[in-house]
């Protein structure tokens, strides 16, 4: 496989949403981090993400303590859907000291209220302090191990949201049937930390599987996100990074032996937008003079006037990868700034594929075929053998 971006490749964009930004500084003002705890800032984020054509945002969390605190991703998620429509809301659930069934039944639940538009951000927690704040005395903390065990909990997921087929509700008033069983599935699940027998107690979503993503460039990220990812975030250094990297990915999933579409591979790419060259170096000065954390990061950034950034996001899509997600340095500026500044000139540059039509799933939005549940044969040969619905 090659890392060339053909003109049929879509390219979207996402907006990665923690805390008050990603730039250290934006934690500035009382204002800032009061928001954090405000729903209605993160819904109207949300709004204006969807207002510049983003196809998702990611919400942030882990178990690791916060300063300033954070709110659960997914039921943050949930809250959101309602006031929002046609976009993309991935929520991190870190899986290290989380019930498999517990989550793979919150982002079904998710793509129920947002009709077809849940994701998933998987995490792991290699941190001893969330081990002992939770009280479950883990040891086997190695990312290698971790990203072992979280392939098999996405595995366990994907097996429960086929568990209920298609068309297993009946809803049948006069005959007092709900469900036929024949279309709900053990999954029999057996693994070295969980099993699990099935069926999930959700019926099948309308995405059927809700987009599962990874972010992060360690070995053990890369072989988790071509196992069993349909999207993979990562940071990059620079240009020639970038196009290392995602030949890299490209080799892999050969070598692994992915089944199916490639895996999506968007670039994290923190942005300080504004409208002239000038005034982002301004801008810099300023956040890097409270806090200079940025100063002397490795990772690839987009900051200053929109229209050199957009020429940085089309190199990127010009390198074969399928989208960026931007990381705004400062939520309460550059999401808005992204919307009236950078995004009209992606879109006047032809950078971006045309959004999805009204009634479109993310999944649908990011090219991603719909799948039947892989039980769906397994019910049509129980209704051959044993006959009537029951």
């Amino acid at each position: 496989m090659t890392a060339t971006q053909s003109s049929a490749t879509p390219f979207h964009f996402g907006i990665a949403l923690k805390s008050t930004g990603y730039h250290p500084a934006s934690t500035k003002n009382e204002a800032q981090r009061q928001q954090i705890f405000e729903p209605n800032s993160w819904a109207e984020l949300t709004r204006s993400a969807q207002r510049a054509g983003a196809v998702y945002v990611t919400y942030e969390d882990s178990f690791e303590y916060q300063d300033l605190g954070q709110f659960d991703a997914s039921l943050l998620a949930a809250w959101v859907a309602p006031r929002t429509q046609n976009i993309g809301l991935i929520p991190t659930i870190t899986v290290t000291h989380t019930e498999p069934f517990h989550v793979q039944k919150n982002i079904a639940t998710l793509d129920h209220i947002s009709s077809g538009w849940a994701g998933w951000q998987v995490a792991v927690s290699d941190s001893a302090a969330a081990t002992e704040l939770l009280g479950r005395g883990r040891t086997d903390l190695d990312i290698k191990s971790l990203y072992t065990e979280a392939i098999d909990v996405v595995d366990v997921s994907r097996r429960l949201w086929d568990s209920w087929e298609d068309d297993a509700e009946i809803r049948d008033v006069a005959t007092g049937r709900f469900i036929d069983r024949n279309k709900l599935h053990y999954v029999d699940f057996v693994g070295p930390r969980f099993s699990i027998k099935g069926p999930t107690i959700t019926p099948r979503s309308p995405q059927g599987q809700p987009v599962v993503a990874f972010a992060g460039r360690d070995q053990a990220v890369l072989d988790a996100a071509v196992h069993t990812g349909d999207v993979l975030f990562v940071p990059v250094h620079n240009l020639d990074d970038a196009q290392a990297l995602l030949t890299q990915i490209r080799e892999l999933e050969t070598q692994l032996g992915r089944a199916g579409a490639p895996l999506l591979v968007h670039a994290d790419l923190p942005v300080l937008v504004t409208e002239t060259e000038a005034a982002g170096q301004h801008r810099w000065e300023e956040l890097n003079g409270i806090n200079p954390a940025w100063l002397n990061a490795d990772q690839l950034r987009g900051s200053g006037a929109a229209t050199s950034i957009a020429t940085l996001v089309a190199g990127l899509k010009s390198l074969g990868f399928n989208g960026v997600r931007l990381q705004p340095a400062d939520n309460a500026v550059d999401v808005a700034a992204v919307e009236t500044l950078l995004a009209p000139r992606l879109r006047d540059a032809e950078v971006l594929t045309q959004p999805a039509p009204q009634g479109s799933t993310l999944r649908g939005a990011l090219g991603l075929e719909r799948p039947n549940s892989r039980y769906t044969n397994a019910s049509t040969v129980e209704h051959e053998t044993q006959g009537a619905t029951v």
